[in-house]
């Protein structure tokens, strides 16, 4: 393809892309909308918070009170307005496994999970809807003017670790393919949630072409718990952050050869300037994070 050509259809693709964007922001604001008004005022006054409130970052996955409306408190009618918007957020595995989260403790479920929106979608230039509580923390981040530059936390678990058997494969196959033991830091682990330590990981360009392509893989699997529009703001703010080709790579504790489940104890960081993509396992449990943060 002759370089102009080229241009022109990256440009083309880019612009396919960007519109698909603002049609989901659209669809997102307009749902999300008319759940906060089938709430009454208490419900609401809980619900919406402060588009800057702290609280939209904060990482926690141990169970317990956070910020919003209890789903439990919810009636009938306003939690399928609710399961309408998260559903634009979360692909139909991805609310599959949010609700196996959930019923790890006890038959409550999502009952107990919180939902907030830092930011009123019906006025304010930006906000943030967000699903949290024990293991599970979903931040979905809409820009009315301009593109999304942040994302997340998503923070996602499982205890015991039998959920994100793919994630964990996933991961074990690339450092298979890689077959180079400078990628691992032994006897030093829980990394999860946390940026990469300076001066740890290997670069993408060292990694040997079979491993180059497996995270990219597995990458991919961490992606497929979203719909296709939230995958594509994912991938575009990958590129933004130089793509795979910044990225530098580590494992921790223990070489990743089993599954959590299975008595493996190791950790995977994946750091690509300002997005953040982990994977903890060496507590004995799981612990995933992703994340963009300007």
């Amino acid at each position: 393809m002759k370089p102009f050509i080229h241009l022109l259809a990256l440009l083309i693709i880019t612009s396919f892309s960007l519109k698909a964007e603002e049609a989901f922001e659209t669809r997102f604001t307009q749902q999300l909308t008319t759940f906060i008004k089938s709430l009454d005022q208490e419900q609401r006054e809980q619900c919406l918070l402060p588009a800057n409130d702290k609280r939209r970052w904060k990482m926690q996955y141990t169970g317990g009170k956070r910020a919003g409306l209890q789903i439990g408190k919810l009636t009938p009618e306003q939690k399928v307005e609710f399961e309408k918007t998260i559903k634009l957020v979360l692909s139909e595995e991805g609310w599959e496994m949010a609700t196996k989260v959930a019923q790890q403790d006890g038959e409550v479920g999502l009952n107990k999970y919180y939902i907030a929106c830092f930011g009123d979608p019906a006025k304010d230039k930006q906000f943030a809807f967000r699903l949290a509580e024990h293991h599970l923390t979903i931040v979905n981040l809409i820009l009315r003017e301009g593109n999304t530059k942040e994302f997340g936390p998503i923070l996602l678990g499982s205890n015991p670790p039998e959920l994100w058997k793919k994630d964990e494969e996933a991961l074990m196959q690339l450092w298979k393919d890689a077959n180079d033991p400078k990628l691992l830091i032994k006897g030093r682990g829980a990394i999860s949630s946390r940026p990469m330590p300076q001066g740890d990981g290997q670069a993408y360009a060292s990694l040997n072409p079979k491993a180059q392509k497996q995270l990219e893989a597995a990458w991919q699997e961490r992606l497929r718990i979203f719909t296709p529009p939230v995958q594509a703001t994912l991938t575009r703010l990958l590129k933004e952050n130089g793509g795979f080709e910044a990225a530098k790579v580590a494992f921790y504790n223990q070489a990743p050869e089993q599954r959590c489940i299975n008595g493996g104890k190791w950790d995977f960081n994946c750091q690509i300037n300002k997005l953040l993509w982990d994977y903890e396992g060496s507590r004995g449990h799981i612990h995933m994070s992703l994340w963009v943060k300007q």
